[in-house]
């Protein structure tokens, strides 16, 4: 119910650490919930506080029930666990150093219950992630890569990813999740991320932020239609107000399936929506100059040749370099033509 955007989960979550004070799980759930939202609204700075004071308070929990009952497997996870989700929002937020040492002792933990306990699925995420992640490390893991000092194995973490993914309980759907984001980011591999997407879509219909990511992939393999339907559907969820991180998202999925399967009246409307978007959000994804160019080709292709011309002057004036240039590219086009 919680990768389904259940809102209420949390609150029966809240009911279980209650009734169950001494137990890691309920805080553990509550950890958890609270970093996938977090990680959903993104601009929140409320709720990543809430996220870190109850990590905090989840891994003195699962600290607290290790010491009671020593060598027990689930509690040394619980400990690990909750260490594993403070590295990578430490990573997301680019405190190093936080991540550095939350990172030492997680993998600690798990590396001594994947070999001691060879089917505990769950522990071989953190060491899947740790080995596909440091044997290809992208620019903004240089910083961990360089402190960490390991050269990771990526045919080990593979292996790992899936091994979480197929047999993990707990770590099942993040497995899946994180493997799409490998195969897309390391390896460049769309048709790989999609597939993994596309399980987790079957299995959890009402998480928004999965059903973005598959639209944008399905953008990115030329399933313009496809992508444009997904993001629609997405955009039409009530509950989207919610998350405008991935509002945001499906509306740069949109804009440009839009375009590309001409649908070139609704690409315009939604360079309007983009528009508005990213001045209530303008630390959103996309520009509004990008959301400009894209209008300037609609309105071409809708006959307006006037306008368009104007609107790409408009562009290649403006602030994304990028933008502009491709703005002054169209522009010397129309001229030659």
């Amino acid at each position: 119910r919680g990768y389904n955007l259940d809102l209420e989960v949390e609150g029966e979550i809240a009911e279980l650490a209650a009734e169950f004070p001494g137990s890691p799980v309920p805080s553990l759930m509550e950890a958890g919930y609270l970093y996938w939202v977090q990680n959903y609204l993104k601009w929140d700075e409320t709720m990543k506080v809430r996220f870190e004071e109850k990590a905090e308070v989840a891994l003195e929990v699962a600290k607290a029930y290790l010491a009671e009952n020593e060598g027990d497997a689930d509690a040394q996870f619980a400990v690990g666990m909750v260490e594993l989700m403070q590295v990578i929002y430490y990573v997301d937020h680019h405190r190093w150093w936080a991540a550095f040492w939350k990172t030492r002792s997680s993998l600690k933990t798990m590396r001594r219950l994947a070999a001691e306990y060879p089917d505990y699925h769950d522990a071989k995420l953190p060491l899947g992630m740790q080995n596909c992640y440091l044997s290809r490390p992208p620019a903004y893991l240089k910083p961990l890569a360089f402190l960490m000092r390991f050269k990771g194995d990526w045919e080990l973490g593979l292996r790992y990813m899936r091994e979480a993914r197929d047999g993990g309980l707990f770590c099942r759907t993040d497995a899946g999740y994180y493997l799409a984001e490998i195969w897309i980011e390391l390896e460049g591999d769309k048709r790989a991320a999609r597939d993994e997407l596309a399980k987790l879509v079957e299995r959890f219909p009402g998480n928004l932020k999965f059903q973005a990511r598959l639209a944008e992939l399905d953008r990115g393999l030329g399933k313009q239609v496809e992508a444009r339907e997904r993001a629609l559907e997405v955009l039409g969820d009530e509950r989207l107000a919610a998350f405008p991180a991935i509002e945001g998202e499906a509306l740069t999925t949109l804009l440009w399936s839009s375009l590309a399967s001409q649908a070139l009246e609704l690409a315009v409307e939604t360079a309007d929506r983009v528009e508005v978007f990213l001045d209530e959000f303008p630390e959103g994804e996309g520009s509004q100059e990008w959301a400009a160019y894209v209008r300037a080709e609609a309105v071409l292709g809708l006959g307006d040749r006037e306008k368009a011309v104007k609107i790409w002057r408009e562009v290649a004036k403006g602030d994304d370099a990028d933008a502009a240039k491709e703005a002054k590219r169209r522009l010397a086009e129309e001229v030659r033509d």
